[in-house]
Parts: C-alpha cells; structure tokens; sequence
C-alpha cells in the first residue's frame, strides 16, 4: 500500500472515530438536556424560588441605586433584565454609546457578523424565530437586542453617551461612588452594587511596535473604530493581521473594487467553512408556532459545539481528524502552492481562535489581492516597509489587529485604597469570573478565564447572572450589606484554573495567543465544557465569602 492511500486510509479512520465519539457526545448531552427539561421545567421544580424577590433593593435613595450596570450588551442587558424578575427597578445603566448592543453596536466594519449559530447566539429565555440566516450578521443582532431591551423595559433606566471615568469603594457606607463623563461635565452617583458588563471585546488595540504609524499621511481606522467615511475604490488598500475581523472585512473590502489589496500577515490561523444558509419563511413560521422545536434546535447545536471541547480541553485523538478536515478545506480552496504553505499553521487547531469563513482563501488568492507574510518594520508617510527591505505604496491601512484584552483602563479603588488595575497588573484573575478580593459588592460578567473557544459565551454570561442573582438573594434574606470573597479561596480557585489549563491545547497547543498574558498564563478561557461551569454557578457558594 503507498503512502497516499495510508494517508486517506488514516484520514478516513480519524473522521469516522471522530464522527462516532462526537455523536455520542451529542446524543448523550442532548438526552440530559431533555430529561432536565422535563423534570425541571415541566414538573415546575425551576419555579419553586420563583417567587423569591429584592424587596428592599426598592428602598430609594437619593442619587444612590441598589446597583449599577456598566455596559448594555448581552451581559449588561441580561443583568438588567434578572434585576426586573427579581423585582426591583432601582438601578441604572451606563452605556458609553447612544444605543444599546456594546460590541454588536461598535463593531460596524463590513461583514461584522457572528461565528455562533443564532439559535445559540441568544438568551434561552428570549427566543428568536425570526432569524434570516443561521449563522446571525451585526444588524440583525443589534436589532435582536434592541427588541429585548424594549420589551423587558429597560431603557428607561439607560444612561446613554455616558462614560463611567471611577469607581471608588466608600467603607464606612458600604456603597461605591461612580464618577461619569457625559457631554464633557462629571458627576457622581453611588451604588450599592456594580455590575460591570462591558466586555473583554471592546476597546481597539493598535500595534506598539510598529514606528511611523503617526507619520503616514493616508486615510486609517481600526476594523473595531472603524470609519464609514473612507472610500475604497480604486485605492491601494493594505490590511494588517488576519485574525477573526480580518478574514470578515478582507473579502468585503476586496468587493468594492480596490485597486491594489495588501494583506499582511503575521501568524497564519486555522479557518473551517461556515455552515450558513438563509432560513426560510417556514421554518420561521414553525419556530413561532412551536418554540419547543426552536429549543430543541438550540440543544442540538449546543452539544454539536460542547463536543468539541474534547479536542480542545481533553486533547483526545479526535483533534487529529478536525486538523485533518481543516487543512483538506484549505487544500480545496486554495491551489497556488506557495499561498497554501504560507496559510497553514505551525500550531494545533484550536490554539488560537478558530475562524470561520467561506470568502477568506477565495479572496486571497484574487489577482489584486497579496499575502505579505514579511513582518513590518515601519510606516511611512505613504508606504509600509517590510523588514525585507521591501516597500508598498498604499493609500489607506486598516488594523485589524485586536482588542485590549489584557489592559484594564477603568480606574477602580477598592478596600484600604487598592487599585484593580495594580492587583490585576501583578495577576489577571478573578474568583469564578466574577468576584475579586478587596473589591466588595463589586461583579464582573465575561471576567478573566471565562471565555470560549468552542461554544457560545451566552451561556457563561446566564450562568454568572444566575450566580449574581443568588448572591443577592442571599444577602437580601439575611440583612447583610457587603460581601468579599475570601484571598485564600480567589487564589486556591486560579491555581486550580492554571493547572487545569496547562493540558489544553490553548496553553500546549504550540502558539502564543491573546488569551495569554505576558507571563504565558491563559487568562481569557474557560478550560472545560460549558456545563461544567453552568453547574458551578448554580448554587452560591457562602463559605467562599465574607459578609458584613
């Protein structure tokens, strides 16, 4: 037998091993997921502290609120939507924009859209079925948001075009005192509680080691700032990096008829196709009709994606079949030998961020269209130069080079004085995603290590709500006014996390990635399936605290 017949004998093997532990992943999950569904939700056992409320979060004050929100996207809109069931409608809403959506509103590079499937991408508590495509695009999002943020009445209770600027921790009234910007003119407000959901995604990250940038003389903007008024026809165009908003804008950008388009790339990623299609008229009708068909839909999805993990975080011998798939994707797409040696990967599939796309190898491999995998030495008024020596002439640069996961600009000033960002500065890390030491009554949703590489970050974000809810409900019931989570407790928990981590492939998987800190510590993913964290936060956990 030659060695080409081996190779698809032993791809083969993979695929059918890999299709086999996969199905039984799903099908075990999604039976689970069945049977909670009944027993739970039918026999009415969710429903049994249904009735538990926030009483005296409604107890007014002038210029405080029971808590505040900082953010309205998925996260600080979930939140606000829990504080309605629960009962109050004491608290407020910052949001830096003049709409609702966070990343979803931000984000206005073309071709913004999601690489999680709709029915996922959602609240489980809010369906939607009237999604046109499977996998959901930016404007629809938004739409989906604005819809539930009128619909729970929550607007009313949004601070928009407002910056929260500090947030400092008033020990003798157990309160935080916030400090926003609005039109230029600061004011302060305090809170008994602060959620702060504005997520990792959201402030631009440009190049530090690139010089010139400031000298170059053409138009510029950053795929996640990015700039409507620039015209792209006819131009020399060069984008820089190539991860998940690159290989969105790339294609669209070579649509509008550019001259010349430069696509500099530092580290080649994995890319898989998207799995998209319009959804009919009918399906939407049934989903309307039958949400339970919609709910099973979703249980599907979630099982197919929560299977993966056992790539990713378990490292089994499936991850060779995924590898396998993905690189016949890019052998498929791509035919131009040298292109294709240059697009594919030295690292493990899943190390850094998987990215998903049908335009991105047909695009590159366009006449007007070049790869420049030379690392950039400089920027000039009207060229980048290559460390080759090489210089392109180019008329306008998109970074498409990230966001500031890593830094925390907030000024935050907790217990005796201490400064988040020096505590996160010597370790980035939180108690569950949620909590940190020395910061009483002070939460964070999508905090440090609760990011996904495999599944929807909703998920994590319901859970961490739930897990708030409770914590408030408890500290309602017994009077209590503060709560800190214990030192020992934060530290023994991200050991734990560190550990854990260290066997997946974001931490051994052969790449250094955004998830990492400069240290090398994975500080942005969660290292395990999803519901094994939705069990975690189910319940509070009291003896990890101290209350006043």
């Amino acid at each position: 037998m030659d060695d080409a017949a081996m190779s698809k004998g032993l791809l083969l093997l993979y695929v059918l091993g890999a299709y086999i532990v996969m199905t039984l992943a799903v099908v075990v999950g999604f039976a689970s997921q069945f049977f909670y569904w009944i027993f739970i939700d039918l026999c009415g056992f969710r429903n049994r502290n249904a009735n538990r409320k926030l009483t005296s979060a409604n107890n007014k004050k002038d210029n405080e609120y029971y808590s505040l929100i900082i953010g309205s996207g998925f996260s600080g809109l979930g939140m606000a939507i829990k504080l309605k069931e629960l009962g109050t409608d004491n608290f407020t809403i910052i949001e830096r924009h003049g709409h609702v959506g966070g990343t979803w509103y931000a984000n206005t590079y073309p071709g913004c859209a999601c690489d999680v499937p709709s029915n996922l991408y959602s609240f489980s508590f809010e369906p939607n079925p009237n999604w046109s495509y499977f996998f959901g695009r930016r404007p629809e999002i938004g739409q989906y948001l604005e819809h539930c943020t009128d619909k729970y009445d929550i607007r009313r209770h949004i601070q928009f075009d407002t910056t929260v600027t500090k947030l400092e921790w008033i020990e003798d009234r157990h309160v935080w005192r916030v400090t926003t910007k609005s039109n230029d003119e600061e004011k302060q407000i305090y809170a008994r509680f602060v959620m702060a959901g504005y997520g990792p995604l959201s402030n631009a990250s440009y190049p530090t080691d690139i010089p010139g940038i400031d000298k170059f003389e053409g138009r510029m903007c950053h795929t996640a700032e990015w700039d409507k008024t620039i015209d792209f026809k006819n131009k020399r165009v060069a984008v820089v990096g190539t991860g998940a908003s690159a290989i969105q804008t790339v294609p669209e950008i070579h649509k509008i008829g550019v001259k010349q388009l430069l696509v500099f790339q530092r580290t080649p990623g994995w890319v898989i196709p998207r799995m998209d299609r319009p959804v009919s008229n009918w399906e939407k009708r049934l989903f309307a009709r039958f949400p339970i068909i919609q709910k099973l839909v979703r249980g599907l999805v979630y099982w197919m994606r929560e299977a993966t993990a056992l790539s990713f975080t378990y490292r089994l011998p499936i991850r060779h079949a995924l590898q396998e798939i993905a690189k016949l994707n890019l052998g498929r797409q791509v035919k131009d030998r040298e292109l294709r040696k240059k697009l594919t990967p030295k690292f493990d599939l899943g190390c850094k961020r998987v990215l998903v796309s049908n335009a991105w190898y047909p695009t590159l491999e366009q006449p007007n269209v070049k790869l420049v995998t030379d690392r950039i030495q400089e920027v000039k008024s009207d060229s980048i130069v290559t460390r080759d020596g090489t210089e392109h002439p180019v008329d306008i640069i998109v970074w498409s080079t990230g966001f500031k996961v890593q830094t925390f600009t907030l000024n935050i000033v907790g217990m005796n004085g201490r400064s988040l960002a020096e505590q996160w500065s010597e370790s980035f890390e939180a108690y569950r995603g949620a909590t940190v030491p020395n910061f009483p009554n002070l939460f964070f949703l999508l905090g440090p290590n609760t990011g996904l590489g495999h599944n929807s970050v909703l998920v994590m974000i319901e859970a961490q709500i739930h897990y708030i809810a409770e914590a408030l409900l408890h500290m309602e019931k017994n009077d209590l006014q503060m709560i800190d989570v214990k030192q020992n407790v934060h530290e023994q928990f991200n050991q734990t996390i560190q550990s854990k981590l260290k066997s997946t492939v974001w931490q051994s998987g052969g790449c250094h990635s955004w998830y990492q800190d400069a240290k090398g510590n994975n500080t942005a993913i969660w290292p395990g399936f999803t519901w094994d964290y939705i069990v975690y936060m189910k319940y509070f956990d009291i003896d990890s605290y101290i209350f006043q």
